[in-house]
């Protein structure tokens, strides 16, 4: 049976690592004193199992210093970023995997990823409460007002409370409740575009480019407006980023059963050099090596 991950779920390895945003994501504020030393650490790691065997104890100790501190929107944000990034590098990656082999398990890892991608929905929200309080109320009663009063300062929590959102929503097609949200992640991404659309080198075009082709209402010219998002993650990530490459090949070569450039871009995904950007060699990793195993599953995504 043909498989394809889903939209939110291709690129998101770009959002997961991408930029200073890992700092926020285990350590921000949490372990200042310990200075940038443990961030480097993290985000130039070569060893992707060690970071899936140390980020649960980081996610955990969030936790209790929310406990501790309920409205401290850094914390909250840090949470919605942990979570995130542990449902979908760790858990929904070896749900994919799992499925091909144990259906069971695959359904099992999924069920887990969704419920930690909800728990990282929450705190985003929570967050943009703490930062902007009657954001929650208002944001499911009217997105524009709610919105507008978000400022600079929001636009990690604005980012990442998409990501996750829209990760639940694409982990969750066989709930109507939950895809009817889509509309919602569209504008907290399009109100982070307007605050800062250079944002962690252009990870909020790479999302805007998945979310564009997911939209059941895009209209003929999804593909030209996601294509433009694209471009614009490219160049502000300057070729940087193998993840593009990937979500790209995922997201536009396979719907076009376009076999040739599919292996272009996964090509051009492994050619990128992990050590030219340390704070990204971590997440270019990652990329590679979904890009290997897409290759290995060409004849399975093509007719």
């Amino acid at each position: 049976m043909k498989r394809t991950a889903p939209p939110f779920l291709i690129a998101f390895t770009a959002l997961s690592f991408s930029g200073c945003s890992i700092s926020d994501l285990v350590l921000g504020g949490i372990f200042s004193s310990a200075g940038d030393g443990i961030a480097a650490v993290y985000l130039s790691e070569d060893d992707p199992d060690l970071v899936r065997e140390s980020l649960p104890t980081n996610m955990k100790l969030i936790e209790l210093l929310i406990q501790q501190s309920p409205n401290n929107s850094t914390l909250l944000t840090s949470a919605c970023q942990a979570f995130t990034v542990y449902a979908y590098a760790f858990v929904l990656r070896d749900a994919e995997i799992a499925m091909d082999e144990d259906f069971v398990a695959g359904r099992r890892l999924t069920s887990r990823a969704k419920k930690l991608l909800r728990r990282a929905r929450d705190y985003g929200i929570a967050a943009l409460e703490a930062s902007q309080p009657g954001f929650e109320k208002a944001y499911f009663s009217d997105q524009h007002s709610a919105l507008q009063i978000t400022t600079a300062e929001d636009i990690s929590a604005l980012y990442w409370t998409a990501a996750a959102w829209g990760l639940y929503i694409s982990s969750s097609k066989d709930n109507p409740a939950a895809i009817i949200e889509l509309p919602k992640v569209g504008h907290l991404l399009v109100r982070a575009l307007e605050l800062d659309e250079d944002y962690e080198n252009g990870s909020l075009h790479d999302l805007m480019f998945t979310y564009t082709l997911s939209r059941p209402d895009g209209g003929s010219d999804a593909p030209e407006v996601a294509k433009k998002h694209f471009d614009r993650a490219m160049e502000l990530s300057g070729g940087s980023r193998a993840s593009l490459y990937v979500s790209y090949a995922e997201s536009v070569s396979v719907v076009n059963q376009n076999r040739k450039e599919f292996l272009e871009m996964l090509e051009k995904a492994e050619g990128v050099d992990v050590n030219r950007i340390p704070n990204q060699r971590l997440a270019n990793i990652l990329a590679q090596e979904r890009a290997g195993w897409l290759k290995n599953r060409v004849d399975e995504l093509f007719f």
